[in-house]
């Protein structure tokens, strides 16, 4: 299948961040590709969203409105009943994509078998050095497969089912319904040329330590997925230890943590909730939650 025969439907999920998606639109329309459209789902916006799309004159866009928030995967899945073409790449409203985005995305799709592709992720740009928490945005030739830049074939949802909100409690979503489609047997590959730029972020300590619970989806897709939750290498060690390096920062924090507050400050950062939301408090509630679903899904892994 070639470039020319392969249409692309693009799905940008927006709620209540109008300066991302202005920046995030001209990237899209501006991709190097003949046959594709962008499908934005306002997901109940109160800050000017819906005003700014509407006003919108653009051929390749199509806009759908939420009445009221529902949530990102249940966006996701309005975006894919409003897709019409035979691919759906996801990337989401804080990212830029690369001009040749797509193509690279198609020559994943070379093969009939492939069910999805997988995207490579920089944050701001592929020169720039990035440090925690930057570095959580980033993915690295294409190893995970991150709902800001992936592709399925139509076909994988008709056969696997849409994305699952359960997992939003774990911002784990995009995760799931990977590892949900290679359990159905979909083939993937990398695509370490198809690029997406995540835009400069404004921390907060309160989304540091939300983040906390997302590594506990490991026991939850270890019970669902038992022969398939490692298929992409996930931070799980002999399928029982889940981010193993965390007890080698709590032994050592003593030492650890003030040499790390000094790069932390060396490196100009200077927000200490930030800091210490981090270094101890995300690796212990990380630790709790880990345990806590461990024991309510009666899985070995700690």
């Amino acid at each position: 299948m070639t470039r020319e025969q392969i249409g692309c439907s693009i799905i940008v999920c927006t709620f209540n961040r109008l300066d991302y998606l202005r920046q995030c639109l001209p990237s899209l329309l501006a991709i190097d590709y003949p046959e594709y459209e962008i499908v934005i789902i306002n997901d109940g916006s109160t800050d000017g969203t819906e005003k700014f799309l509407d006003s919108l004159d653009n051929s390749r866009i199509k806009v759908v409105h939420h009445e009221r928030n529902q949530g990102l995967s249940i966006s996701r899945n309005t975006g894919i009943k409003n897709a019409r073409h035979e691919i759906v790449a996801f990337t989401d409203d804080d990212c830029r994509a690369d001009k040749n985005w797509l193509t690279e995305i198609a020559k994943g799709f070379a093969g009939e078998q492939i069910g999805f592709v997988i995207g490579q992720t920089f944050y701001v740009s592929q020169e720039y050095r990035g440090y925690f928490p930057e570095r959580l945005v980033s993915n690295p030739n294409a190893r995970w497969p991150m709902g800001c830049n992936i592709a399925y074939r139509k076909k994988v949802f008709a056969a696997c089912g849409d994305f699952n909100h359960y997992f939003f409690r774990y911002n784990n979503e995009d995760s799931e319904m990977a590892i949900r489609a290679a359990s159905h047997g979909f083939s993937f590959v990398r695509a370490p040329g198809a690029i997406v730029y995540h835009q400069k972020m404004n921390w907060s300590a309160k989304a540091l330590i939300r983040s906390a619970r997302n590594a506990s989806v490991w026991p939850v897709l270890k019970k669902k997925y038992p022969r398939h939750y490692l298929v992409f290498g996930p931070p799980v060690k002999f399928g029982l230890i889940v981010n193993a390096k965390d007890y080698l920062y709590l032994l050592t924090s003593p030492i650890l943590i003030p040499l790390l507050l000094i790069r932390y400050l060396a490196h100009g950062k200077r927000d200490l909730k930030i800091f210490f939301a981090k270094w101890p408090l995300c690796l212990i509630l990380r630790r709790y939650y880990i345990y806590k679903e461990a024991i309510r899904n009666k899985v070995l892994m700690f």
